[in-house]
């Protein structure tokens, strides 16, 4: 009877050191203290003896993963049939050129700040890969005093905006002409798209100009549009992050 405990005990000792570390090894979901992919992508791709700069943008809502990709300054892709588990990222590109579609195929796998796999895709009806390593992009930093020139009416004059993104939640205020500040509202951030809007009162009338604008590094570059008259107007601005005073 002994002997048939000992064995007992013996099997479930190594049962549970097994169970352990298979669940150690296994990588957690999401939610729950896991690896996290959503974020900003960068890579260098050489074709034809030409480079270009890559970036994948990532993010979860609701669970569910999406995300776009741009090849130097063009315009965003999304990326299609997207998915990370157990450390695997796949995703679909889907291109057109001179009226013909091309299917990019991307597999990586997550260590740490970068991912690592490959790029399939048809080039004449051949199938072809290539290797793929991106780095995790430094987070945006949208928080800061912002300042552009814009000409109205014949007068030119600086316009200052202050930003806080703080938790995803975005605020800050618009400096005026004689001074005064007036808060932003309905302010988003996402995707490296700040959009807000500013509301002014002038003779009893209220004012409202959308703003919108895509951050790349120290510059937001984007649209205001409002009414003049009835009419639907816009116009373009580009701001600037102000330096921190040199602390004496």
């Amino acid at each position: 009877m002994r002997r048939l405990l000992t064995a007992a005990l013996v099997f479930a000792i190594v049962v549970t050191a097994g169970l352990a570390h298979a669940a150690q090894d296994k990588p957690k979901e999401k939610g729950k203290g896991g690896p996290r992919v959503a974020g900003t992508w960068k890579w260098t791709v050489s074709y034809n003896n030409q480079s270009f700069d890559m970036t994948l943008r990532l993010r979860r809502e609701e669970g569910k993963l999406t995300g776009t990709i741009t090849r130097g300054d063009g315009p965003e892709t999304p990326i299609q049939d997207a998915a990370f588990k157990e450390g695997q990222l796949t995703f679909t590109v889907v291109r057109e050129r001179d009226g013909q579609k091309m299917t990019f195929k991307y597999s990586g796998k997550l260590s740490g700040n970068t991912l690592e796999g490959k790029t399939e895709f048809e080039v004449n009806g051949q199938a072809q890969s290539r290797d793929w390593s991106a780095k995790r992009a430094p987070s945006p930093s949208l928080t800061g005093t912002w300042t552009w020139t814009s000409t109205l009416g014949g007068q030119t004059r600086e316009r200052t905006l202050k930003l806080k993104l703080e938790k995803g939640t975005l605020t800050g205020a618009l400096g005026g002409r004689d001074g005064q500040e007036t808060a932003i509202q309905d302010a988003a951030f996402k995707g490296g798209q700040v959009t807000f809007t500013v509301v002014r009162e002038r003779d009893g009338q209220k004012m409202t100009s959308k703003y919108s604008g895509k951050l790349s590094g120290d510059t937001i570059k984007g649209k205001i549009e409002f009414e003049r008259d009835g009419q639907a107007q816009s116009r373009d601005w580009e701001a600037k992050r102000a330096k921190p005073e040199a602390k004496p």
